[in-house]
Formats: C-alpha cells, structure tokens, sequence
C-alpha cells in the first residue's frame, strides 16, 4: 500500500483526532506509544511485583508523553524525556529480574533505534553508547551480586520473556516503517510544493511578458505620435526663422516634446534591461562628433537659463572608436539633462579627458548638490535623491538607473562626487581605444539637389495619417518633381507594387492586416524583377531587438527608428536611390 491510500484510509480518523495528532509525524509517535504501552501492560499481567511495577511505570510515561503532544509539548522534548525515563525504569527493572539476564534488557535495543529515526544520527549514536554503558553495568552487578535478593527465576517469566521477544522486534519494525512513510510524505509534500512554485513560475513568467508586451506597446503607441509631433515641429521652426515669438513657442514645444520621449525611451530601456533584452550594438564612430551631439541638444534649453554651458574635450582622446554610439550618447544626454535640470545659475560643463582604463567623461554642474547618506540612493531605479525632488524638478527616477547598466554593459563604470549646495561631478569611464578610422566614400556636395528635378516615384506605407503626410511633406519638399502613392497596410502596398514601379519604398513595420515585416518579405520572395529589387526604407517606432532582427531578416535596406531626423531621412533616400541607379 502506497503512502497516498494509507493516508486516504486514515482520513475518517483524523476528523476527531487531536488537532497536533493530525500530522503524519505525531501519528507514527502516538501509534508506537500504544503499541508499546499495549505491550507493557500485558507484561504487568504476567510479571511479579517489581516487574509489574516497571512496566506499569513505562506504559504510562509513554500514555502521559502522548497527553504531553496533544497539549503542545515539542515532540523532540517529549522523546528525550520518555527515553530517558525508559533507561531508568530499565536500570530498576533488570536489577529486579537478574540483572544481565532479565528480558526486559531487550527494550535497550529499541532506545536507539528511536533516537536514531526521530531525533537524528547523532542522537541514535550517543543513545548507542549509553545502552552500551548500561549492558555493561548490568553486567558488572550481575557478576559481583549487586541485584535484588528477592529476585528468583521460576516459570513465571516464559510469558513475559515471550511477549518481550516478541513485541521488541515489531516496535523496531514499526520504526523503520514510519520513518519511510514520513519520508515518502516529505518527497510527496516537496513535489507539491514544487509543483505549486512551478505553476507560480509561470503564472509570473506570463505576467511578466504581458507586461513587457503592453509596456512595449504603448511605448509604440506614444513614439508613433511623436514623430508626427516632432517632424511637423522641425517643419515648422524651418520657415519661421524670421518670427522670433513664434520660433521660441516652438522650441519650448521641442523641449516638451523631447522630454516626453526621453521618458518613454527610458520605461522602455529599462523594461528591456530587467529583461535582459537591451543589447549593445558597437561600431566604429567620431568620439568628438557623438560628444558635440549630445551636447549640443541642449543649446536650445541653456539659452534661457542663467548658466554658463561648455564643452572641453582633450586634444589626447582618441578620435576613432569602437562602441556603441546610440548608448554613449544616451548616458551622456542623461548626465546632461540632470545637470541642467538642477542648476540654476552657475555653470554646467562636459569634460572629456584620457585615462589609464580608455577615456572619462565628467559632467560638472554647480547646482543644489547631493546629501551623502542619499548616495546609495541615487542609481536605485523609480528613486532621487530627495522625495521632495520629483515634486519640485520632476522626473521618473530611471535615468541614472539605467546610465549605470547602460555603462556596465559598455565595460565601463560610473559614480559621482557631490556636497549639498556646491553641486555635482558625474562622471563615467568607458574602455575606449584610439582604432583605424573606417573607409567613407567621398560625400558629394549637394548630392540632394542632383537628383531633386528627377520625377521620382515612392510608395509611402503606414498606417498612420498624420505620418503619411509628414512623410508627403518631407520628400515634397526636397524633391519637387516626385510621385508619391500611399498605402494603409503591407496588402495595398503589394497591390501597388504589382502595378506600378517605385524608386523607394518607404514601408512601416507595425500595421494592420499585414505588417511591414511580411510585406518586405512578399514583396523579395514572391514579386517578379526587377519590382523584387526595389529599395526598402524600414521606418518602424519599434525598438524591440528581436522584431527590428526580424525585419532585416525580411530584405529591407536599412532601418530608420521613429521619431526621425528629416535630414537623415532624405540622406538615407538619397543613398538608396543610388543603390537602384546602379542596378
């Protein structure tokens, strides 16, 4: 019988069972008390006064140490203590019945066999030598006479010798026996439980991928929006140079605008740091160009503060280098923007200076300054330094969070020196190697306008109005003379493709009805030449590494994240425009 029926056969008992008797371990206890006490109780019958005496004795320590469990005495307690009395009613009882020849020296063999199972080897050994101790003064008594003068063997103790041989063996029997049982239970609790946390696991796992699915979606949703916001804005600002007021209400609209998406770039790298998906792509790039670029982001902002803004970069730093660029210049935009955001007057300055482990970046401001005992706060995510900061400064608390993992995965370190009212030095050091400058083909001057009278034809894919029109607005603009079709999801796109031919395409990546990864992937797999060859501009608000691999995969030519850069944009055109004159 398995552990599981015998069990579910105890079940009605254990309704009107104590409640501590409910437990497998305090049932094999309780039961094995009975047994032997059931035992000892026949030998009392059997026995003359002194043996009667004893086992009278040990029946009912063993009935009161079951009483004493019920009650709620620890059960380890309760089995020291009956073993210790059952030695010393053992000591009595084999002085009374012939000292090394009494019967009841065979319950010397169940003591340690029950410290053994139900307090651990270590107690069974010790109960061993204290058996061994007792058998051999009960042997030393015997030999020189110190028993019971009273005591005489006669054929009064058959009985009790029989019941004793007998009963021993099955109480040493029953002990191994429980104790498989309760281990078979423990295996069988711990599978539950396993079992339980696995089910957890998952359910966890499932949460956790719902949430970084919506996470990833909204951030989609918002990005999308913003390149309508931003380009539309840059359009804007182009042809107003001349209206001061209005080039001011636009750029506060750029810094708002931009905010928010620093915002929903950070929830999104950080979603994607926790789950392990933030990779780090590295190529070769001007360290001095990256530099000025993320310093000259907020040009705009300083020009109404009250702070003197610079820029000093050793003439010893390497010129070329090997990382990630977009990373680089995220830190230092982050660095930059804290920078800035706490200082009111005084001066914020970006150094860029050699070192022995590759090149430091240090971001100096003379703003409110850092308490020390807020420092170990400040890379904590969701936190600042002050509870009152985010009220008054704003902020989400996650871009010095994510700076430290984005320096870490870059082979680098950051930290930072501060004291209340004297302002900040953050700073970060990042391997960074002087390496061979990469082979760039001569930029030719002007190379827009060359092909801005051709009648070019581009099919526009999105879903998206206001993108379409953005995108209508942007190539119009620098290329007068070409042809533009729309199309809402990759099937229309296709359905123009069949009929028409296009110079560049400009295909959307996230649609309804068909997406842009399966159209690129249609239109180079089953569309005819030379349609099949023709140029792929990949625009996507997407920054999932995985769907961005994915739609590579599918034959676009490049891939351009939203919210984009016009002049990249039209730079990126151009290049693939020359890509279809060579075919």
């Amino acid at each position: 019988m398995n552990l599981k029926a015998l069990l579910s056969q105890l079940a009605p008992w254990r309704a009107v069972m104590p409640t501590r008797l409910r437990e497998n371990n305090m049932q094999a206890f309780a039961l094995t008390c009975c047994v032997v006490s059931a035992a000892l109780w026949i030998c009392v019958g059997y026995g003359a006064r002194a043996q009667a005496l004893a086992a009278g004795f040990m029946a009912s320590v063993l009935m009161l140490a079951v009483l004493a469990v019920c009650l709620g005495l620890r059960l380890r307690t309760c089995i020291q203590a009956v073993l210790c009395l059952a030695l010393g009613d053992l000591a009595y009882a084999a002085w009374a019945t012939g000292g090394i020849y009494s019967p009841f020296l065979a319950w010397l063999t169940v003591l340690p066999v029950v410290a053994f199972h139900l307090l651990g080897r270590q107690q069974g050994c010790v109960w061993a030598g204290l058996v061994a101790v007792f058998v051999a003064g009960a042997a030393y008594a015997t030999a020189h006479q110190g028993l019971d003068p009273s005591f005489v063997l006669d054929a009064t103790f058959a009985p009790l010798a029989f019941v004793t041989h007998w009963v021993v063996p099955l109480t040493l029997m029953l002990g191994p026996l429980f104790y498989d049982q309760l281990y078979k239970r423990s295996v069988w609790t711990s599978k539950e439980r396993t079992q339980a946390l696995e089910l957890k696991k998952q359910e966890l796992l499932r949460a956790s991928e719902i949430r970084e699915n919506f996470i990833a979606t909204v951030s989609h949703e918002l990005r999308t929006p913003m390149n309508a916001i931003l380009g539309f804005n840059a359009m804007l600002l182009s042809r107003v140079q001349d209206r001061e007021q209005a080039v001011k209400i636009l750029n506060h609209t750029r810094q708002s605008a931009d905010h928010l998406l620093t915002v929903i770039n950070d929830v999104l790298d950080y979603t994607q740091l926790q789950a392990g998906q933030l990779s780090v792509h590295k190529d070769t790039f001007a360290l001095r160009d990256t530099v000025n670029s993320a310093f000259g982001l907020f040009h705009v902002r300083v020009q109404s503060m009250r702070i003197t803004y610079d820029c000093i970069i050793d003439p010893d730093v390497p010129v070329w280098v090997y990382s990630d660029r977009h990373r680089l210049m995220q830190v230092l935009v982050n660095l930059l923007g804290n920078a800035i955001k706490f200082t009111h007057q005084g001066h914020v300055t970006l150094r860029v200076r050699a070192h022995d482990n590759g090149v430091r970046f240090l971001v100096e401001d003379s703003g409110i300054g850092i308490a020390r005992e807020q420092r170990a706060r400040m890379f904590q995510r969701f936190s600042q330094a002050d509870d009152s900061i985010q009220t008054r400064y704003g902020g989400n608390g996650l871009g010095l969070s994510i700076s430290q993992r984005l320096v870490n995965a870059l082979g680098g370190e950051i930290d930072f020196e501060s004291e209340p009212g004297r302002g900040a030095v953050f700073w970060f050091d990042l391997p960074l190697r002087e390496v061979v400058a990469p082979h760039l083909a001569p930029v030719q001057v002007g190379a827009l306008h060359a092909s801005a009278d051709r009648a070019l034809r581009f099919l526009v894919v999105d879903d998206h109005p206001m993108n379409r029109l953005l995108m209508r607005q942007i190539l119009q603009n620098t290329w007068q003379h070409c042809v533009l079709v729309e199309a809402e999801n990759g099937i229309k796109a296709l359905q123009a493709l069949k009929t028409q031919a296009f110079d560049v395409v400009l295909m959307d990546m996230v649609m309804p009805e068909m997406d842009g990864i399966e159209a690129t992937h249609n239109l180079r797999m089953a569309m005819p030449a030379p349609a099949c060859h023709t140029p792929v501009l990949g625009l996507t608000a997407n920054v999932n590494p995985q769907d961005l691999a994915r739609f590579q995969a599918a034959g676009v030519n490049t891939v351009l994240l939203k919210p984009f850069d016009q002049d990249r944009l039209c730079q990126q055109v151009e290049v693939l425009l020359g890509l279809r004159v060579s075919d």
